[in-house]
Parts: C-alpha cells; structure tokens; sequence
C-alpha cells in the first residue's frame, strides 16, 4: 500500500516546529461492507440520509464523516444561536451507540467540519477554540487535528501552521497527505478553495487554485479525490440553479490541468442550496447537504445521499473534457485576489477568448466595468447572446444594477421582478442587491433592498457586514444604526472583533464609539 506522510503540530511547541509521523501501510483493515446506520441504500436520485438520527430539525451543517473502518461517524449541528459542534456515534456489539458529544468536544468554542484521514488514525476539524500557550493568540477558525486510537480520543491540537493561520474551514486530504481547504483569507474573492502538498516531509506554503474553481464569489466545502483525480466544491455563481449554492465538479488531467468546473446538475443540484459534499470511504456513495425551505421551524440543512456512479456520468461530460488555460487561470485569480481591477478586467477579456460561454466571467467582467462606471460597456456585455441567457437570474441581476448606475431605476425593477419571488434565495438576493448598490453610493435603494432582507430574517452578521461599509462610504451615523442591530441580534459580540477591523477604525474617535464597546464582551 502507499506510503502515507502526515504532518503533527505538537501542542507546546512554537507554531514553526513540525514533528512528522511517518506512516507505511495501513493497519486498520476495513470491513467488506459499511453499514450505514442500517439504511437502505440510494440509487441514482439523492434521497434524504438518515432522518430523524443525523437529518433531523436541527441544523445539520457538515456531512457524515465515516472512518474508512466504518466503526465511527461524525457530523456538524448548529444550533438557533449558531453555536456549532460536533456529534458522534460508534459500533458497539455490532449496534451503533445513540448520537453525543465526541471526548474531545470543547463546550466554549465552535467545532464545525470533522474529516478523517485515509488511514483512519487522524480527524480533522475546524474549530474557534483557544490555542495552546505555544502558538500566536487568536480565535480565528482555523483546522485542527485529534489522534484516533484503540481508547478513543488524544488531545486536539492546531494543524501545520504553514498552512492553516486561522481563517480556515471546510478541508479534504487525498492519500498522499495533500490538503484541500477552504479560507476566507485575502482580497476581493470571499472564500476560496487553497491547496498545499508535502515536499521532503513538510507543507509547502498554500497555493490558491486557479479560475474558474476560485472566482470572486463563494466557495468552500472542498472534497478532493483520494487520488485528487477530481474536486468537488460548493460555490454560488451564475450557471447555478436560480442563484442558489451549487456543487461542481472539476476534473485533473494527465497533463495535471483541472478542467473548467461543471454544475452537477439535477440529480443534485435544485432550486434549493447543495454544499457539504464528501464521498463515502468505500467510494460508494455521494453525500451531501440540502437546505430546507427556511420557513419557521424548518431553518437549516438535511442530509442527502446518492450513488457516487453520478460521478462517472459526469466524467463522461464533453464539458468536463475542457481544460482550464492554467497560466492565465492562475493569473485571474491572484488578480482578483489583490482587487486590482483594472488588471482583472485584461484579464478576463482575455479569458473570454478562450471560453465565450464562461458566464460567470461575463458577470464578473461587467461588475468590474459597473464599479469603473463604465456603465454603457457594461451593457452591452449582457446583452451580447441576451436570448441565450435573458432568463438567468444573474444576469438580470447585474444589468438591473447597472439600469441603476444610469439612473433607470423603472427598467431595474421591472428587470429585478421576475426573479425577486418568494422562495429561499429571496433574502439573499436582497443582500446582495443591497450590498451592491451601496458600494455604486446609491444609498436609499440600497437601504430599502436591506430592510426587506431583514424583513425576512433578521441576523447579526448582514448588519454588520453593513456597518463596514458604511463606515467605508463615510456614512457614520448608518453605520453605528447598523453595528448595534448587529449587537442586538447577537453573533458579532468580540470587541476584538470590532477594534481590529479597519473599516471600522474611523469611528472610534466618535463618542458612541465607547457606548458600543459597554455592550461587547
């Protein structure tokens, strides 16, 4: 069996010292057949994982993770105050025990995202807990890591600082110890999928993977083949379904190019948010999240299951066989990541000559023009092959708002009412409405866009988000409105959190500075 190198950050030590166990073979034999909770298995349609055990009324925010022996499986619960942590169950006697709390849960700190290694004998998860005296202060979520053994449980500590600094959530590691994670570090491309391989028994120093798998929007939830043959990732873009969180699909050629991403289409994808995807141990089954309709009572995700043969279909795509241009996929994304527009949009013109159906970068291109005010070149953008795409959401979105930068609002909102319906996406289409039109400095439709986004569920972090732009348009008096409605609705209550965020620095010299930090921890 292959040679296996993981890395162990030991607890006590400066955060630059690595111990390494070296592992050959494989010892923990793993049984012929799962038994997945005693479920009967799926087909080719997803089908809801154990309800009423895992899927249950609470907030399922992570996929089962069964270990490769199939003796143990863990998983994410978020609860109404978005407090995470994790559950597990175990075969005891040939029965599986009822759902707790793992031995090295930590009741003062978030725990989200549990993954085994391949041989079984690590987990990794995320978490927001406090760091050992050793390393730098902070509780940023960052990745940890927890020897399994005959007993149990060792004592949880931080993975290799190298490439885990804080900032770090969802993450996959492939045979060869080779990590796949999801970071929030960095730029104008929110979260993004990172990677960092051994070399010579060390992580290298993490590389962002290239356009299209990273754009400027969301993704996270990184699943990578054991033999890194394929990523499957979570991402909101515009070839998704109605706007939504989609999973897709990018493949790794011979010539070690990964494919343009491919929407998994209906079999998984729907109306609703997938993420969460991982790949059973035995390479049988598909799972992943799907949220509920996010009425009361029915907030957050279940858990979905489906026959990983769904996988093979896709490989069979003619799309899946178009390669990403690998130097200039790579150039996009680092200049996107350093919010050097003008750069970006050369880019991205460039890129279009490659692949002129690449949506996603027709948005993206004509948001950089909408932010440079050119308005008219914009416009024009959208409309080219307008038949073709006239009904995608996205793109209604984005010429709405540039209507808006040229003071059409009536033609805006008549482009905006077909996809404003009720349903789960609604409040985030109004955020993101909102957002984007403050950022053009068109304040009041902005605001009226917020408030109906909060009309639906009100909750700290928008506001707060808010608040720091605001306080970037100079818009002071907003801004404090907005940051004690993110104080009223809990979450962001570090005044850490506060005191070190540069949007924010303009408004400690403000009287009602020091009133809102009487209301933090």
């Amino acid at each position: 069996m292959k040679r296996l190198i993981y890395s162990n950050c030991l607890a006590g030590l400066h955060s630059g010292l690595l111990s390494f166990i070296i592992l050959t073979g494989c010892t923990t034999e793993r049984p012929s057949q799962i038994d997945y909770l005693g479920q009967d298995p799926p087909n080719t349609s997803a089908e809801i994982f154990a309800p009423g055990l895992i899927s249950t009324d609470s907030f399922e925010h992570s996929s089962p993770a069964f270990s490769p022996d199939g003796n143990v499986v863990l998983w994410t619960v978020v609860s109404k105050n978005y407090r995470a942590s994790l559950r597990e169950m175990k075969k005891d006697g040939g029965k599986w025990t009822k759902p707790q709390k793992p031995s090295f849960a930590d009741s003062t700190a978030d725990d989200y995202y549990p993954s085994f290694s391949p041989d079984g004998k690590k987990l990794y998860f995320s978490s927001r807990r406090r760091l050992p005296d050793a390393y730098a202060n902070g509780e940023d979520i960052r990745i940890w890591m927890v020897d399994r053994n005959a007993n149990g449980w060792g004592i949880p500590v931080p993975f290799d600082t190298i490439v885990s600094r804080g900032g770090d959530y969802a993450h996959s590691i492939s045979a060869d110890g080779t990590i796949y994670f999801s970071s929030s570090l960095g730029g104008g491309t929110n979260w993004n999928i990172r990677r960092a391989e051994i070399i010579d028994s060390i992580y290298t120093k993490p590389k962002q993977l290239p356009y299209s798998i990273n754009s400027v929007g969301y993704e996270d939830g990184p699943y990578i083949s054991a033999d890194e043959s394929f990523l499957i990732f979570e991402s909101q873009r515009p070839e998704g379904v109605e706007g939504g969180l989609d999973l897709y699909i990018s493949f790794r050629n011979k010539d070690d190019h990964w494919s343009i991403p491919l929407n998994m289409g209906p079999k998984i994808n729907s109306a609703s948010s997938e993420r969460f995807a991982r790949v059973s141990p035995d390479g049988k089954y598909l799972f992943f999240g799907r949220n509920r309709d996010q009425s009361k009572g029915r907030w957050g995700f279940d858990i979905y299951w489906i026959d990983a043969e769904v996988i093979k279909e896709l490989r069979r795509d003619s799309s899946s066989q178009v390669a990403i241009e690998k130097p200039l996929g790579d150039d996009v994304i680092d200049a996107l990541f350093r919010n050097d527009d003008k750069h970006s949009g050369t880019l991205l013109e460039s890129w279009l000559n490659y692949h002129p159906n690449s949506l996603d970068a027709i948005i993206i291109y004509s948001t950089l023009l909408r932010k440079q005010k050119h308005f008219e070149e914009a416009q024009r953008l959208l409309t080219t092959n307008g038949s073709r795409w006239s009904n995608d959401a996205s793109v209604l979105m984005e010429l709405a708002l540039v209507k808006y930068g040229i003071n059409s609002d009536e033609e805006a909102e008549k482009l905006l009412a077909p996809i404003l319906i009720e349903g789960d996406q609604l409040r985030e289409q109004y955020i993101t409405i909102s957002f984007s039109l403050l950022d053009m400095g068109i304040l009041k439709a902005s605001e009226s866009y917020f408030e109906k986004a909060m009309a639906i569920f009100p909750s700290s972090f928008p506001y707060h988000r808010r608040a720091c732009a605001l306080a970037r348009a100079g818009e002071k008096d907003k801004a404090f409105e907005a940051l004690n409605k993110a104080v009223d609705h809990g979450g962001v209550t570090s005044k850490k959190d506060y005191e070190d965020n540069s949007d924010l620095q303009t408004l400690q010299s403000d009287a009602r500075w020091k009133a809102l930090m009487s209301r933090l921890h």
